[in-house]
């Protein structure tokens, strides 16, 4: 399947500007800014045009987000009985960067209703009305995400199990649902059809690359840190007990016993570093994959947990990215209740001293492996659940929709460029009996961020959103050619209207660009083409005038398959940093 890229859409065209060389060739055959790349006036002035800076429109203005090294927080406040509050607004809240209150400069509410991955709606009707139902956008998308690289064996199957009962109970046709693993053997688009999310779940196992079995000694993550940092002499007597008691059958006078804990003890480390940088990576490639379906996005992320001291940037680069992509981290711990005296199901015998020390590593090891898993979904406004062996229920809380959530954003005053942890806290101004839950911290970036990259995302993330947005009007229309049997040409037509924009004047023109993003989506929001240009209008009075009153259309063609579709048209003119989009279903035969 065609894929739209994080950074821009890979597959598009390459941009098309008009240069005042262009225009002047054009006029020369009497006619305003017609060519191959589909710009055309679609009437002839009829009346004289009113000023660009006086001209009204009841539309409302959405522009582009120009804040450089914007830092995205999504706050969930609870009230004693654990229920989201509502009604809040921006002057509730405080945002403290290392303990200095910051100005708030973006601010949003988000409200979805709970329930499953959707919640169940009326049957479709017979014939045209069918069509349209079935080439709307779903507006629900939930990722099951298993990690198989530190799921135990019995675990796995506890969850794929209950995941299957999940879904088939839960989907319904407003939805859409997908399952990924860490290690990209198992994955699929997304979809509503229940057979193929079970036939793609059944293929759900163990990814041995990184698994520990049958070592020697039988370290956990924590315990091997703890050794390798050379700072607790009870954790290293409790390693070499255990290699004792593996390599040389508990007899003391076991060789280089110490020496080959600390060895083991490094190895497995860098195993577990590599496990997290893995884990962490193929969460975040997932979260550039659901920054290309429009609606609600949830990622349902199922673990044991795992240890991630060294990979904390890599833990706020994923938050950072999915409260910049709109996508909900919710969290399972999948070993449920469990207990501290075996490791990948072989118990662990020290001598008596030494046991209470191996029970309290084991204890904070576990706990400590939830983290991970608590932190990401506190940080990106999701639910974490653990303790409980209910996991069918525990489905329902992480891959459901999110409840009121308030997204808020800021540009950190006198922010160096050095790559340093920032601490951050969320506080209401009249809340204390509330709770509020927000991510904890971030890494300033390195260098800053440039104009051109926030403009691409602020028009990726309105081309994926499915939202409609009327700061330039666009109306679509589509022509069909079928090709052959299997393929159709779309000729798409946006429309718009030049009323409300201003131009810059300069050498006599009327200057502006126009870009203009097209995707094609299938009927279950996977992102099938796309097209994007941008137009350097170089326009003289006479132009602007007609263009002003007869408004203008931009056309591409993109080929597909017959089916259900829907097209999504995004225009951003540069001048005033006005954002448009707008949505049309189309049934290819």
């Amino acid at each position: 399947m065609a894929r739209a890229m994080d950074a821009g859409i890979s597959k598009y065209t390459p941009t098309v500007v008009w240069n005042r060389g262009a225009v002047a060739a054009v006029q020369a055959f009497g006619v305003a800014l017609v060519a191959w790349c589909g710009f055309l006036p679609t009437a002839r002035a009829q009346e004289a045009p009113q000023d660009a800076t006086a001209a009204k429109t009841d539309e409302k203005q959405v522009t582009i987000r120009k804040e450089s090294n914007l830092v995205m927080v999504r706050v969930v406040v609870r009230d004693a009985q654990g229920k989201p509050v509502e009604g809040l607004k921006q002057n509730d809240f405080q945002v403290l960067d290392d303990k200095k209150l910051q100005m708030i400069s973006y601010f949003s509410v988000e409200d979805a209703a709970a329930g499953g991955v959707g919640a169940k709606g009326e049957r479709t009707g017979k014939g045209a009305a069918e069509a349209r139902e079935q080439a709307a956008m779903p507006q629900r998308y939930a990722a099951l995400f298993f990690d198989d690289y530190h799921l135990e064996f019995a675990d796995l199957v506890q969850v794929r199990e209950a995941a299957r009962r999940y879904l088939a109970k839960n989907l319904d046709r407003g939805a859409r649902a997908a399952v990924f693993s860490a290690s990209g053997n198992v994955h699929s688009d997304f979809t509503s059809d229940r057979d193929k999310l079970d036939q793609v779940l059944s293929q759900l196992q163990l990814e041995p690359r990184f698994q520990q079995i049958n070592e020697c000694p039988n370290l956990t993550g924590y315990e091997a840190q703890l050794i390798d940092d050379g700072l607790d002499s009870d954790a290293l007597a409790v390693g070499i007990a255990m290699t004792v008691a593996c390599r040389c059958n508990n007899d003391p006078r076991c060789p280089d016993a110490e020496s080959y804990t600390k060895t083991k003890a490094r190895q497995i480390v860098m195993n577990n570093d590599n496990a997290a940088a893995n884990t962490l990576g193929a969460v975040e490639s997932l979260v550039r994959r659901m920054a290309e379906t429009p609606g609600e996005r949830t990622i349902a992320l199922v673990s044991d947990g795992f240890l991630n001291k060294n990979k904390q940037y890599l833990m706020e680069g994923l938050i950072d990215r999915a409260l910049r992509a709109n996508v909900i981290i919710n969290a399972m711990d999948a070993r449920g209740l469990y207990t501290t005296t075996t490791v990948s199901g072989r118990p662990v015998v020290v001598p008596d001293n030494l046991q209470s020390k191996l029970s309290d590593m084991r204890l904070t090891g576990m706990s400590m492996n939830a983290d991970v898993l608590s932190y990401v979904a506190e940080g990106t406004g999701g639910t974490f659940v653990q303790n409980s062996n209910d996991f069918e229920g525990g489905f329902r809380k992480i891959a459901s929709l999110r409840e009121i959530t308030y997204v808020m954003g800021f540009s950190p005053e006198n922010l160096k460029f050095d790559g340093k942890f920032h601490n951050l806290k969320v506080k209401l101004v009249n809340g204390e009996h509330f709770s509020v839950q927000a991510r904890r911290g971030y890494f300033s970036p390195k260098q800053a961020e440039d104009a051109a990259t926030l403009e691409k995302e602020a028009m990726m993330q309105a081309l994926f959103s499915g939202e409609e947005m009327k700061g330039i009007p666009v109306k679509i229309s589509t022509k069909l050619f079928k090709a052959d049997a299997q393929t159709a040409k779309v000729t798409v037509i946006v429309h718009t209207s030049l009323r409300s924009m201003r131009f810059r004047r300069q050498d006599g023109l009327n200057l502006n660009d126009l870009t203009v993003m097209i995707a094609l989506f299938d009927r279950d929001g996977n992102y099938v083409a796309g097209q994007q240009k941008t137009i350097g209008l170089r326009l003289t009075d006479t132009m602007l005038a007609q263009l002003r009153v007869g408004g203008a259309t931009i056309s591409e063609e993109l080929s597909a398959k017959p089916g259900s579709y829907l097209i999504r048209a995004v225009l951003r003119e540069s001048e005033s940093q006005q954002l448009g989009a707008g949505s049309q279903s189309v049934e290819i035969p």
